[in-house]
């Protein structure tokens, strides 16, 4: 490698590092959780409601602005938290609506650090319950009747909990930056050849097409029904799991809109993932007449699968607007945006077949590996749950699949109304981490071609 590009690697890779390490700054930032959190015993079972306000001086008390928590171990102690807006000013906790001897003990804010509520000057209010014991430990309430609640001042715990830095968060921004500029610089290496790759595919998109449109026909040449089967099985997958989730499990609306709608938001780009990330691997032994032409370009050959399974696709968003209209859910410019998502998706099974097909033909073991990826990861994918049922820590884990930020993309498009560009961090990720996988499997891919001939 000569040492002007030596040099500029160099600059890429620390630019592009200190760029990763600011951005998940800000993104930590701009994320940054507020909890309310206690322990709380008490001697009758009931329902435990904190509402929020951002005007300390004359707060608002607003059933939008609540959380509710059950507390049902009889005299038994229960961790409590309750996941607030940062820019709260004063908090009321309703502790039922029964007469109750209550005890509350670690009252805290948590964010940064934790910072626990002890002084006596924060407690604006107690509505029928009497304070028995202040302590920094242990706060004993009794609840008379009517409806019992305490009101706190909170401001400046706030400031308190959002200071400082934590350590462990740090250290992983600082490894996952490195990572980010490692992937980049590497991308940036190869530029070239992914560069090449992307011309070909739009340079011969009308030959990709027509092999695309002859392979979804022949797929079911020899069945009665022929190409029929390509609709009949999705449909009837999607009834199974609606029957099992809505009538025998009897899962409510989500997200304000039938269990229905939500779901097929979900599973029907998963359809076109599978099948076309199954298809497009083989592809090369499906062809492999074309793959001992020397002058064929056979790093199209995933292209004609994704394509071809694109066409059952297409037909399933159409699907999409018929459902949804009929629950009276019409099109809005919101649903647009399907392409963008649509572009994602095609561009993610670009970047993972180039990769797959070529290792697939010295790795055979390569198609078990796959099939149990599929049939894990469509429950590893939220389509027929949501992120919102986990902890912080399990969601963004679960967030790191590619295929999260396509199923939620549908799902912004049909039912949350949100644009793909409100979620920046999530859109950077996935394009970074598309960029890299077809980066590589193009460099795997060249290396491995020569001898595609004699494994065929």
């Amino acid at each position: 490698m000569h040492l002007y590009k030596k040099i500029a690697l160099t600059v890429i890779a620390i630019i592009s590092t200190c760029l990763f390490f600011g951005i998940l700054q800000v993104y930590d930032q701009s994320n940054l959780k507020l909890i309310v959190h206690f322990q709380v015993k008490s001697d009758v079972s009931g329902e435990y409601q904190l509402f929020y306000s951002n005007d300390a001086d004359k707060p608002e008390w607003k059933e939008d602005n609540s959380f509710k928590e059950n507390y049902e171990v009889v005299d038994g102690w229960k961790s409590i938290e309750f996941h607030i807006p940062n820019d709260t000013m004063a908090i009321r906790l309703d502790t039922g609506d029964k007469k109750a001897n209550i005890q509350i003990k670690r009252l805290a804010l948590k964010s940064n650090k934790e910072v626990f509520i002890t002084e006596s000057s924060s407690f604006v209010s107690f509505n029928d319950l009497k304070i028995k014991s202040q302590g920094n430990e242990v706060n004993e309430y009794v609840a008379d009747n009517g409806d019992p609640y305490l009101i706190v001042n909170i401001g400046s715990y706030i400031t308190a909990s959002m200071d400082g830095i934590n350590i462990i968060t740090l250290l992983f921004y600082i490894i996952l930056s490195l990572l980010l500029g490692g992937i980049t610089t590497y991308s940036a290496r190869y530029s070239k050849e992914t560069i090449f790759y992307i011309r070909e595919v739009f340079k011969n998109r009308k030959w990709i097409l027509n092999l695309a449109r002859n392979d979804f026909k022949t797929k079911y040449a020899s069945s009665y029904l022929g190409v029929i089967w390509g609709f009949i099985h999705p449909l009837l997958t999607i009834a199974t799991y609606w029957f099992v989730f809505q009538v025998g499990l009897r899962s409510g609306d989500v997200a304000e809109v039938p269990f229905i709608l939500w779901f097929i938001a979900g599973i029907i780009p998963w359809f076109f993932f599978s099948d076309a990330f199954s298809g497009a691997t083989n592809v090369l032994s499906e062809y492999s007449y074309l793959v001992k032409k020397v002058v064929f370009k056979i790093e199209l050959l995933p292209s004609v699968k994704i394509v071809s399974a694109l066409f059952v696709q297409l037909f399933f968003i159409g699907f999409i607007f018929v459902v949804y209209s009929f629950y009276g859910y019409y099109p809005d410019l919101y649903n647009l945006q399907l392409f963008y998502y649509i572009v994602c998706l095609v561009f993610l099974l670009f970047s993972l077949t180039i990769l797959t097909s070529a290792v697939v033909l010295f790795f055979k073991d390569l198609n078990q590996i796959i099939a149990i990826i599929l049939q894990m990861g469509f429950w590893f994918t939220p389509i027929g749950w949501s992120t919102s049922m986990l902890s912080d820590f399990w969601a963004f884990i679960f967030k790191l699949n590619p295929m999260y930020y396509i199923v939620q993309g549908y799902r912004d498009s049909f039912i949350d109304k949100v644009l793909f560009y409100e979620h920046p961090y999530q859109t950077l990720y996935f394009w970074v981490l598309c960029l890299f996988i077809l980066t590589a499997g193009i460099v795997i891919f060249k290396k491995l071609k020569p001898h595609f001939s004699d494994v065929l």
